[in-house]
Parts: C-alpha cells; sequence; structure tokens
C-alpha cells in the first residue's frame, strides 16, 4: 500500500485494523472440507477450474496498455509498479505490487481489475480503514507432475464485481480501482500472491515481527510470478491424457476428462524419481507420447516389449532445469530438451539424464501380488492391456506420471 508520507499514528491504526478484522477473516477465508477422493479424483480436482495461464491485473493482459481517466476524459498511456514486492519501507516489508496508471494521482480511480487467472472466489467482503474492500481468488494450476494452488489478493478495491464462491475465469473484470475508506491513499490497486492459505486478508507480516525471509516463504512476487506462468497446460481438457499413479501402481486413460479405462502397471526396478541414465527409475513428469511401435522388435531384450512400444519424450523441461542445476547437462542442452518438449516432440535422448522411456508389455504375463518394479525405467502393462492402450493413445498424448 503506497502512501507519500506516514506516521505513527497510521503505524497504530494498522495494527489496529489487522487484528480487529483478524477474527471474522479466519472464518470467512477458511477453506471448506472436501469429500475423500481417490489419487487421480484429487489430482483432476474440478472444484477449482485449473488456470491455463496467468495475465496482469490492470491494463491489457501484459500490465500495459491505455486508459482514459474517467473524470476528466484524459487518456494516459501506461501502468507501473510504484512499491514492489519485499520491498523495505515506511510501513515494514511490502508483501506485494502497488499498480497505477500512468497519470498518477487518482486518474486509474474506477479502472477495471482483472482475475489474473482461472479461479475461485474465496473472500470478498469490505476490510475497513486501510484495506477497503479486497477479493481473494484460489488458482490451481500444473507444475509439471505437481498440482499447485497460489491465491491472488486484491485490495483498495473501489466496486467489487463478483461473490464468495464464484468461479471466475482469466480477465474477467472482479472489481474497480478504489482508495481506503479514508482516503489517506490515491487510488491503485495492491496486488499479492500468497501460498499461505490460512493468512486472514488483512494479515500484514510486519506487524507480527515477520521478516524478508518469512515473507519470501508465504508470499510470492506479482511480476516474476506471472511472467514466468503466461501459458500452462490444463490436463484435464487434452483430447487424451493418460496418468500414471505410481504409488498404488495403477494407470487411467482420459478422454477429455472423462475416464475410458484404469489398468494395473508395474514400474522400473529403481525406485523413487528417476536423476539419472542408468538409476533404473521411473520419471515422475509431465510428457507426451512422441512415438509407437508395435509387432517385432529387435535386440537382446525385444522380447520384453511384449509386441508393444509407446515412447513418451523424458527427459522434459523441469528434468533438463535439474540436469542444468545440477551439471548433469550444458545450458544448450537443457535449451535444446526444453524447445522440443513444449512442441510435443521427442527430447535429447544421449544426455546423463538418460532416455528412452515408455509404456510396454513383458516377456510374459506377471501376477499382481508379485514384484510391481520390473523395468529398466518403464512402465510395464499387462499384456491384456498394452494392446488397448496402443490403440487408444495417439502420437502427442500428454502422459503424467506422478
Amino acid at each position: 500500500m503506497r502512501i507519500k508520507c506516514w506516521t505513527t499514528a497510521i503505524l497504530v491504526v494498522l495494527a489496529f485494523t489487522i487484528l480487529s478484522c483478524r477474527s471474522s477473516n479466519q472464518t470467512t477465508q477458511t477453506t471448506k472440507p472436501r469429500p475423500a477422493q481417490d489419487a487421480f479424483a484429487h489430482y483432476l480436482d474440478s472444484e477449482v477450474p485449473a488456470a491455463d495461464g496467468f495475465d496482469f491485473a490492470v491494463g491489457d493482459s501484459n500490465g500495459k496498455g491505455s486508459y482514459q481517466d474517467l473524470t476528466t476524459v484524459t487518456t494516459y498511456n501506461g501502468w507501473y509498479s510504484a512499491t514492489q514486492f519485499n520491498e523495505e519501507y515506511s510501513l515494514g516489508i511490502h508483501t506485494g505490487e502497488d499498480w497505477n496508471g500512468s497519470g498518477g494521482g487518482n486518474t486509474d480511480l474506477g479502472q477495471d481489475v482483472h482475475a489474473v487467472a482461472n479461479g475461485l472466489v474465496t473472500f470478498a467482503q469490505n476490510c475497513g480503514r486501510l484495506w477497503g474492500n479486497v477479493i481473494i481468488i484460489e488458482h490451481r494450476y500444473y507444475e509439471n507432475h505437481e498440482p499447485r494452488k497460489v491465491l491472488s489478493l486484491y485490495a483498495h478495491l473501489n466496486k467489487i464485481k463478483v461473490n464468495k464462491d464464484d468461479k471466475v475465469t482469466r480477465r474477467q473484470v472482479i472489481a474497480t480501482i478504489g482508495q481506503d475508506p479514508d482516503k489517506t491513499f490515491q487510488a491503485h490497486l495492491h496486488l499479492e500472491l500468497r501460498w499461505d492459505e490460512s493468512l486472514p486478508a488483512t494479515y500484514w507480516p510486519s506487524s507480527n515481527g515477520k521478516n524478508h525471509e518469512w515473507i519470501n516463504e508465504h508470499y510470492t512476487a506479482p511480476t516474476q510470478f506471472i511472467s514466468s506462468h503466461r501459458a500452462l497446460p490444463v490436463p484435464e481438457n487434452e483430447e487424451m491424457l493418460v496418468l500414471v499413479d505410481q504409488q498404488n501402481y495403477k494407470a487411467r486413460l482420459y478422454e477429455r476428462g472423462i475416464m475410458r479405462d484404469e489398468f494395473d502397471v508395474s514400474l522400473g526396478q529403481g525406485r523413487g524419481q528417476k536423476e539419472i541414465e542408468g538409476d533404473n527409475k521411473t520419471p515422475k513428469g509431465m510428457y507426451f507420447v512422441v512415438q509407437k511401435h508395435q509387432g517385432q522388435f529387435d535386440g537382446p531384450y525385444a522380447a520384453y516389449y511384449g509386441g508393444h512400444w509407446i515412447k513418451i519424450n523424458y527427459p522434459n523441461k523441469y528434468d533438463a532445469d535439474r540436469g542444468l542445476a545440477e551439471a548433469i547437462i550444458s545450458k544448450s542442452q537443457r535449451d535444446q530438451i526444453s524447445a522440443s518438449w513444449l512442441k510435443r516432440e521427442p527430447t535429447l535422448q544421449n544426455t546423463r539424464l538418460g532416455g528412452g522411456i515408455g509404456f510396454h508389455g513383458w516377456n510374459k504375463e506377471w501376477p499382481n501380488d508379485g514384484p510391481r518394479h520390473l523395468s529398466w525405467g518403464c512402465v510395464v502393462m499387462h499384456l491384456k492391456d498394452i494392446g488397448k492402450l496402443y490403440d487408444e493413445v495417439p502420437e502427442g498424448a500428454m502422459v503424467i506420471i506422478f
């Protein structure tokens, strides 16, 4: 929240406001308990619509563009963040970004505020002095094979245009830019992105003895996060999707979000996340089918394909990022892998990260009550199932192993 001149009195008011709002916010923002689900249903949890990417909350989707002062009808071009994330200033440590129109003053008063992504409104009410109208939206998205969650908070709003429990879409107008009730500040949007769902709406870390490190753990920088998450995959929107649950040795096939089939599977002889060539572990991640072959196979292990081979593009972008960080591969190799993976094409197979991962049968039928770690890192299917999956899954289909 931006103020040109701060006083001790305002600091006292802020602390009082935060304390007075805490009890009501804790009850309003608490996530409702959800019924027990199996691992697949939990993974594709549709109560909160998944984000297909993040945009900026003011201006156009890139946080730019012109706007017209609603009072003077003067047109201004551009938006900027006046106070930065984790910046130390008169009120303590800032938890988000304060967005202003380039015209300054109250020229941006009443301009549209957009939802940064698809999500569910978990809080929408007036919080009184200093904060004013506040909205919180829960966003669910996918980072490699991991479903993740982040909350966006919008404060000092003039008009709230959504209600608690509303499902909103990316770029939907949810409010307009306003001021605090006492008009202590000039008009601007206070935007936060929070990891911590338990925080009350008006929580101010500096009033609770928290430092920069704590804020970095519980919040994230809006511009940096949005810029790195502009486009995101949504597995439940895929034409064909294969999910593999390593813990329960199960795989499911989905068509446009509807389950078509379930299979028992076995995994690599090594346990845990695949890290390097030869560790015999099955990877975890988001991949795409890049090759299919059935019939005769060559080589000493030909019989172990069970007559079918469905190859995925391991390593992916996230495997490559880890490989670069651990000095397993070069930056050039990382860039090649990332570019190919994004295009759903085969990725480099000759690095120390390994390759040659996919789905296949086995040299004979195997029992579910026997050993379930059979392969050198691939997903092994029953002979009666591999042919069925082969026929149903096209090249380019998404495969998520978790």
